[in-house]
């Protein structure tokens, strides 16, 4: 049976909880209570959480937060740190620390109004969280909207040609404004600002990560994937959108934490899987995957040599049959393997998939993703080139995949 001093020791802790808790949410976040005390020297492992939240996810910022730290259970040797940056809020890196059997609210560093889709404020937080706490291991989950690998003011490019609807049941004639569907995060906004994917792998070329998780729409495909393949060992990602919601905040310590490796990768892309697994209707809408980068560049020289050996015009493939994952009039957004089997011959595309079974090591979706049926799904996203959209397609003809694997000319 509990003594009195247990239960006057649990009230307390639940309701120091409670008060910081009380002082996120109001926006009235402190100046640094401790340091980061260093257990040995490093730290086992840094998770740096980068909210990019001055835009219409603010609110959603929030909430994630609250999850954040009600189930937050953090081991004494690793480091959580939180960049938030919510419209008319100001930006702060907070760190979450239980000792002594309380949880900890530490504002390391009080920024005031900035762009955090900045890439020097990117590699500057980044900076800062290593320098507060050094540690064996570092992973990275980025939070904001996202459009994979399209540059600013392409995703949704009004069509130079009519478009045909790829069936008769037009799974994707819906209305967007329609209150039935739930809301996606559609890398980072701040305001007008946007990051681009470039200027994120230039942000992050000094700091290399065990893992990159982003918790944003339409990030995990191949074009942004290729280009951030040095920058992490691991990517996390989802080819569709993601709903607002985003990712299992309240699991997020019980399956990072302790951190070991590709064990723990596995278990956060279950625990995204079994949240939106688990709704009903359109809420239950939900693909990840988790990519291993060594082998980036293998599947690369793969659809090299695919496209190369007699491979089809891009204009002439069917795409009837071909798996999308935007909800775009035009799509940009195709699966990655289906692609391949369209354009290249039984050996070439044999060899393709090979290869992409080593570079993908988890894919999980739900049968649809709100009015897109998931019938075939690789993990992986890419774009097909068409001359519909011609500022996406020279867009696309920059792209460092593009330029390595020679398929639009210069």
């Amino acid at each position: 049976m509990s003594s009195y001093k247990d239960k006057k020791k649990d009230y307390l802790y639940t309701m120091n909880r409670v008060k910081l808790l009380s002082l996120l949410l109001s926006g009235l976040l402190l100046t640094a209570c401790d340091p980061c005390h260093l257990p040995c020297g490093k730290y086992e492992h840094n998770l740096l959480i980068y909210m990019a939240a001055d835009n219409s996810l603010s609110e959603l910022a929030r909430s994630n937060m609250t999850e954040i730290i009600t189930g937050s259970s953090i081991p004494r040797d690793h480091a959580l740190l939180v960049f938030i940056d919510r419209k008319e809020q100001g930006a702060f890196l907070i760190r979450p620390s239980n000792r002594d059997n309380n949880l900890f609210l530490d504002t390391l560093y009080n920024y005031g109004v900035v762009n955090s889709a900045n890439p020097d404020l990117l590699r500057q937080v980044v900076g800062q969280a290593r320098d507060e706490c050094p540690a064996e291991s570092y992973g990275l989950i980025l939070w904001s909207h996202g459009t994979g690998w399209l540059p600013k003011g392409l995703y949704g490019e009004t069509p130079q040609y009519p478009i045909q609807r790829l069936t008769a049941a037009s799974p994707f004639l819906y209305d967007i404004n329609d209150p039935a569907y739930p809301r996606t995060k559609t890398f980072a906004q701040d305001g007008t600002s946007e990051m681009e994917i470039s200027s994120l792998a230039t942000a992050l070329k000094d700091y290399h990560h065990d893992y990159i998780c982003f918790d944003a729409c339409l990030m995990a495909d191949i074009q942004t994937y290729y280009q951030m393949r040095d920058a992490c060992d691991y990517i996390v990602g989802s080819p569709a959108e993601i709903i607002d919601t985003g990712f299992p905040y309240d699991k997020l310590s019980s399956v990072m934490f302790p951190y070991s490796g590709l064990s723990n990768l596995t278990a956060l892309c279950d625990a995204f899987y079994d949240k939106y697994n688990a709704k009903t209707g359109y809420n239950r809408s939900g693909t990840i995957s988790l990519v291993k980068t060594e082998h980036i560049e293998d599947l690369a020289l793969s659809f090299k040599n695919l496209i190369a050996d007699g491979g089809k015009d891009p204009a002439e493939i069917d795409r009837s049959g071909l798996q999308t994952y935007d909800r775009l009039s035009e799509h940009v957004f195709w699966d990655i393997d289906q692609t391949a089997s369209l354009i290249g011959n039984n050996v070439r595309y044999g060899e393709f998939k090979t290869v992409l079974g080593k570079t993908v090591v988890y894919k999980r979706a739900t049968e649809k993703f709100i009015t897109i049926p998931i019938d075939h799904f690789s993990g992986l996203a890419a774009y097909l080139p068409t001359t519909s959209l011609p500022r996406t397609q020279e867009a696309f003809r920059l792209t460092s995949w593009n330029q390595y694997i020679g398929w639009l000319a210069d």
